[in-house]
């Protein structure tokens, strides 16, 4: 073994070196919790390359641009400065980033321009509601899109598929408005790869040609159209490694589909299967009582995690008579953490939904804790920011719609709803309007983005953007002479340094920078470099670890939430939610609950959550905190109450 495979290998244990050294045929890694699989697949890319495979011929696909970043730098780290100068590091990226680059080299293939946008939500509701129009239908348009989203990241539309009779109609229009306006929307990217592959052999025997390698992380997330990407690219070579954990399994909102993961051993009938089981994260007590949780799932692999690592303190569960003294206790315990040396950024504090964020947020800023609200408003939502992102938008893609509504009247140009109602039926072509002073205005409008179109091909994107906010006066129409004003301002000045990094002109810098835009996740907010207490959802965690955790809302109605109660299946996926969030703890966690807590506005009173009956005495303290509550009456909430039915469990503890 040579110095280089011996820095790949000296640092695995025996079943993550038996996983990185099988590199020929179907591998599929069971990963528990913290049991190195982000090691294991980079330790794997990089004896492929020690093995001579070239670069060019690995993809590497995971679920989020930060899993991304972190497994470049890994591989990096593990070549020798020799081999960094001619070695180069392979594709590694989310699935939407690999299927664009498809769909950006055969975008006219299927129908399309090169200078295709892409859809967020706002804009995909908003042809939606086009569609809707166009039909005479009295529908709710985000309803409606929600619907055909979930449906098509289901594999619903793929091949014959077909929805019910009303919304096939719908879906049909509104796929028609895509192809008019130039653009995929966020699930199209996908499937789009797939029919283009499915559709055209000689451009999927090119690819055979160019990749004969896949790993694929965070494999239990997959959806059907995700899987059948997969399918064809990988179906030649065989060659495909999955990591994945079905405990972990928490997207099903999303169409994720677990089962995809269990069934891999049939898909590819020659697979080798490896169970990495020792965790590296957190102590035993911590696993014991998350394990406790997970156990009672009926669908999951069969796996106990074990790790070296000390019991450690038990895992706390602790009920309050509301929410108030919740977030007293909290920030008592978060003060203490800090007394003991643990900073800020190794804390969080998870909750179900993003409705419970508010009272930690204001105990922050009223505590001076420095803090980061993960999923939050995001800095490419702000109003300021997708204006002009627009106007890049339109500039790059004549034929958007939905950017040429946000913008032709911002800044005001007189241009009014009716107006752009008339030129919306026209498909945004000015020079079919009656002529009038109104479409005087908007064909005013018109030249003016041709003339930016024209400028373009000349400046960068940070130029490009500093041109369009100069000729469309952007600064006076903020009014930067305001504290709010001032504020804007310096949000645009921030998009131009972001904009710096795609330095080349408009036919690659521009339509990189706008695509990338649109492919940013929450967690790509998330900065632990900062002296910042983290806030996120239990569903934002995934993947990420901290030395202290809280999980707030133990409680029926909230984990599980009470739309999954009735639904086996959903609630499998609120168990596995809570193990993950669990499992996200290093040394100390801690699980808190109230009695009495304000939920949109109203006051609820609640009963502990039935995942909490799962955790093992052995491995948990059990306390029910005093206090005075806002309004409370008789003793109905204690944590007794869960168990009232189980009396004869010797798991249960009577709490009084």
């Amino acid at each position: 073994m040579n110095s280089g495979e011996e820095k790949i290998f000296s640092e695995l244990n025996e079943r993550q070196r038996q996983a990185v050294q099988t590199v020929a045929g179907p591998v599929l890694i069971v990963a528990g919790a913290g049991s190195g699989k982000t090691k294991t697949l980079t330790h794997r890319v990089a004896h492929l390359l020690s093995q001579g495979v070239p670069a060019s011929a690995i993809v590497t696909l995971t679920f989020t641009n930060k899993a991304a970043d972190e497994m470049k730098q890994r591989i990096t780290a593990l070549l020798s400065e020799k081999e960094k100068l001619i070695v180069k590091i392979p594709f590694i990226g989310t699935f939407h980033k690999f299927a664009l680059s498809i769909l950006r080299s055969h975008a006219r293939t299927i129908g399309h321009e090169q200078n295709f946008s892409i859809y967020d939500e706002l804009d995909s509701c908003a042809a939606t509601k086009q569609a809707l129009e166009r039909l005479d239908y009295q529908e709710n348009a985000r309803a409606i899109y929600k619907k055909i989203s979930f449906l098509k990241n289901r594999g619903d539309t793929m091949g014959n598929g077909r929805l019910p009779k009303k919304l096939q109609t719908i879906y049909e229009e509104y796929e028609k408005i895509l192809l008019e306006q130039n653009a995929f929307d966020f699930d199209n990217i996908i499937l789009k790869a797939v029919e283009l592959l499915e559709k055209h052999p000689e451009i999927l025997n090119m690819y055979y040609g160019r990749y004969t390698h896949f790993l694929i992380d965070e494999y239990q997330d997959t959806n059907k159209p995700q899987y059948e990407l997969l399918r064809l690219l990988a179906g030649k070579h065989n060659n495909i490694c999955v990591v994945g954990d079905d405990w972990q399994s928490i997207y099903g909102f999303r169409s994720a589909d677990y089962r995809i993961l269990l069934n891999f051993e049939h898909d590819w009938p020659e697979a080798r299967t490896f169970y990495l089981e020792q965790n590296y994260r957190s102590t035993q007590n911590i696993l014991n009582a998350s394990h406790g949780v997970i156990s009672k799932n009926v669908a999951r692999t069969e796996k106990k995690l074990f790790t070296e690592n000390p019991s450690g303190s038990l895992v706390s569960v602790t009920q309050f008579v509301d929410e108030q003294h919740e977030t007293l206790w909290i920030k008592e315990k978060i003060f203490s953490r800090l007394g003991e040396g643990i900073n800020l950024p190794r804390i969080a504090i998870l909750f179900r939904t993003n409705v419970q964020s508010r009272i930690f947020e204001d105990m922050c800023i009223q505590e001076r804790i420095p803090y980061q609200l993960i999923g939050a408003f995001k800095f490419y939502k702000r109003k300021e920011i997708v204006d002009i992102v627009a106007y890049l938008r339109a500039i790059h893609n004549p034929k958007d719609g939905a950017a040429l509504e946000r913008i032709i009247n911002v800044p005001p140009r007189g241009i009014g709803a009716a107006s752009i109602a008339r030129l919306k039926k026209e498909q945004w072509n000015s020079e079919k309007l009656t002529p009038s002073p109104s479409a005087n205005r908007i064909q005013t409008f018109f030249t003016m983005m041709a003339q930016i179109r024209d400028k373009a091909q000349k400046l960068t994107t940070k130029g490009l953007i500093e041109h369009v906010v100069h000729t469309i006066e952007y600064k006076q129409y903020l009014d930067p002479n305001t504290d709010e004003g001032q504020e804007r301002w310096e949000n645009i000045q921030e998009l131009m340094r972001i904009a710096e990094t795609f330095s080349s002109t408009e036919t690659s810098g521009l339509g990189e920078f706008l695509h990338a835009l649109q492919l940013l996740q929450d967690a790509d907010e998330l900065d632990s470099s900062k002296e910042k207490l983290t806030l996120m959802t239990l569903h934002g965690a995934k993947g990420l670890e901290f030395d202290t955790v809280f999980i707030s809302g133990l409680e029926e109605g909230l984990l599980p939430h009470n739309r999954s109660l009735s639904i086996p299946d959903q609630l499998e996926e609120e168990r596995r939610l809570l193990y993950v969030g669990m499992t996200r703890a290093q040394t100390q966690l801690h699980l808190t609950l109230c009695q009495t807590r304000y939920i949109h506005g109203s006051l609820q009173y609640n009963i502990p959550s039935r995942f909490l009956q799962d955790i093992p005495p052995l491995y948990a303290e059990f306390v029910y905190q005093t206090g005075t509550p806002r309004t409370y009456a008789g003793e109905d909430g204690l944590l007794y109450e869960y168990q009232r039915d189980r009396e004869d469990d010797e798991d249960i503890v009577l709490l009084g």
